[in-house]
């Protein structure tokens, strides 16, 4: 009964979908096509035994986004099947970010046999190498067919998957070629089940984790240079690890802030508790405005950098130790290259640390005169932007950076889109993302995405508020078309700028205005009642932030896809903004 091709098809994609299961991927975004069939229709059963969850997206593009999206806020590996050709290049940017934030997705490919290639076959191209850059392992079953796989070649493929997702995190590209015949009949169908039900569903397989290098050498390099006894500084970027991991990052940071009593810079994204003790708000105004007094010889630097010009002059300039420490990532991280770097995770940094210290050394210690000097400064600007930011309830992308966590509720999740909102968000801001998770995509910083990702964070965490640029937006539109997305209680807070408003603090004075518009703000007439309409998603538009804090309460309690837009006037945004740091920092 197995050996017909179409019958083989069915049985190791099964198999191979139940293998991937069993090492933690609990959802699939799948996208149209024929070559891909027999994984669908498999992946279709396994989702009528409650093994899996299944949505569909018409754009491979949009799919990649959402499943990253999926995958970062449940800590689980996300799947994405797709068929074959110009189906797989649409993946290369989901991958790109995967990779540089490492987070685990599979990308499953449908491809022609191997006699097909090369020789004109409709659909067939060397979609093998596309994903290869930004790929992790680019894996493959049998060249001449799935039908002529083995049993035990697609368990090795699942275990390398495994082995590698816990050593390192990120993309891998699953290309499965498959010969027709592609469909099923029912009566075959039944037949297989029965075989799969009774060999492979419940059948136990072993998994193991092997650690892919000794980090204890690299710990006792690095943990002679470090100095309990002076004064230090603990800057936290961009959290990269797994969500599930993120309960023992903090309590190691805890542990470490505890016996130091250094204080503590903390990204909007880096995943650190609010409570934590030596916080300081404002840090990066507090760098701007301070950093020729900050007399310290030691940087702790956990995770990739924090996207502020000022922490980067002040790490170049930096003439003492700095380690940076990263959260199972293998690649360099440091792009001033004055860092040692350890690539196991603080947890067991730490943990190392502290079987090496006595008694007295790990008892909690007061906070730093730094510490005590730096938290002062970042509360005497609090008070100056609380002073300028009620003075006048006009919308603008800084204020909305200062008041928007304060007036979203504290439990619920935020996603900042990479450009003027994550910048905004980490200067002004004050810790307010601190309370709750907050998600950003920083490894390749690009917009590219932003609303497929945000409606895959959504299906595991709501509600969810985006913020984003008008620009940043309409570059995903697609996002809409994944499966369901406007049931999805996401609340999209849309800046309308008219365009790029990066660049207006960039390359605006050294350009005639039209040609400014032209080259870098690109601004789009946008109809956004009928665009919102179109996708069957309510708008309203909000002109103070009185309204916002009742939209936002009328948003989460409707639990659909909503869009808030906001205009923002650039040019009073600069005058006021600038306006605002003389006050602060002064001329």
């Amino acid at each position: 009964m197995t050996s017909s091709i179409e019958c083989k098809n069915f049985l190791r994609s099964l198999q191979l979908l139940n293998l991937l299961i069993k090492i933690g991927v609990q959802n699939l975004i799948l996208c149209p096509g024929s070559r891909s069939a027999p994984l669908a229709i498999a992946a279709g059963e396994l989702n009528k035994l409650g093994l899996i969850n299944i949505f569909n997206s018409i754009d491979e593009r949009s799919a990649g986004f959402h499943s990253l999206g999926i995958s970062t806020a449940s800590g689980h590996l996300s799947l994405v099947i797709t068929t074959s050709g110009t189906a797989v290049s649409n993946l290369l940017p989901a991958a790109v970010e995967a990779d540089r934030s490492c987070k685990g997705i599979i990308f499953i490919t449908a491809d022609r046999p191997l006699r097909l290639k090369d020789c004109g076959a409709n659909q067939t191209v060397n979609q093998e190498d596309f994903l290869s850059p930004a790929c992790r392992k680019v894996l493959s079953t049998n060249p001449n067919g799935l039908h002529k796989t083995e049993d035990n070649e697609i368990l090795d493929l699942v275990r390398i998957i495994e082995e590698q997702i816990s050593n390192f995190p990120g993309p891998i590209h699953l290309n499965i070629p498959i010969d027709k015949p592609l469909d099923i009949s029912f009566f075959n169908k039944r037949n297989v089940l029965e075989v799969f039900e009774k060999i492979y569903l419940k059948k136990k397989y072993v998994f193991q984790k092997v650690e892919i290098e000794s980090y204890e050498n690299k710990f006792l390099e690095i943990s002679k240079i470090l100095n309990l006894e002076e004064s230090g500084i603990i800057l936290v970027g961009p959290y990269q690890g797994s969500i599930n991991d993120l309960f023992s990052f903090n309590k190691s940071l805890e542990k470490l802030q505890e016996i130091t009593g250094w204080p503590v810079f903390s990204d909007p994204i880096s995943g650190v508790y609010s409570g934590l003790r030596g916080l300081v708000v404002n840090w990066e105004l507090v760098l701007r405005k301070n950093k020729n007094f900050i007399n310290c010889h030691q940087l702790l630097r956990l995770g990739p950098m924090s996207s502020s010009i000022d922490l980067e002059k002040f790490l170049t300039t930096f003439e003492g130790v700095q380690i940076l420490i990263k959260e199972n990532n293998h690649r360099k991280l440091d792009p001033i290259k004055k860092s040692f770097e350890y690539d196991f995770g603080l947890t067991k940094f730490v943990n190392h640390f502290l079987a090496e210290l006595s008694i007295n050394q790990k008892n909690k210690k007061s906070l730093t005169p730094l510490a005590l000097d730096l938290i002062t400064a970042g509360q005497q600007i609090k008070k100056i932007l609380k002073e300028k930011i009620s003075n006048n309830d006009q919308i603008t992308e800084y204020k909305l950076a200062n008041l928007v966590p304060n007036i979203w509720p504290a439990e619920n999740p935020i996603m900042l889109s990479a450009s003027s909102p994550i910048r905004d968000w980490l200067t002004f801001s004050e810790n307010g993302t601190l309370t709750r998770n907050c998600f950003s995509f920083r490894g390749a910083s690009g917009i590219d995405g932003t609303l497929s990702l945000a409606l895959g964070i959504s299906r595991i965490k709501s509600p969810l508020l985006l913020v984003t640029g008008d620009l940043a937006f309409l570059h995903d539109i697609n996002g809409w078309l994944v499966e369901n997305s406007i049931d999805l209680n996401l609340t999209i807070l849309l800046i309308n700028n008219m365009g790029g408003n990066i660049f207006n603090h960039i390359y605006k004075n050294n350009l005639k205005e039209d040609e400014f518009k032209k080259l870098f703000l690109m601004p789009k007439e946008i109809n956004w009642s009928k665009l919102a309409e179109s996708y069957k998603v309510n708008l309203k538009t909000v002109t103070n932030f009185k309204k916002l804090r009742e939209t936002f309460e009328w948003s989460i309690s409707i639990r659909k896809s909503v869009i808030i837009k906001v205009d923002v006037d650039p040019e009073n945004e600069i005058i006021e903004r600038n306006a605002l740091l003389e006050k602060i920092i002064g001329s």
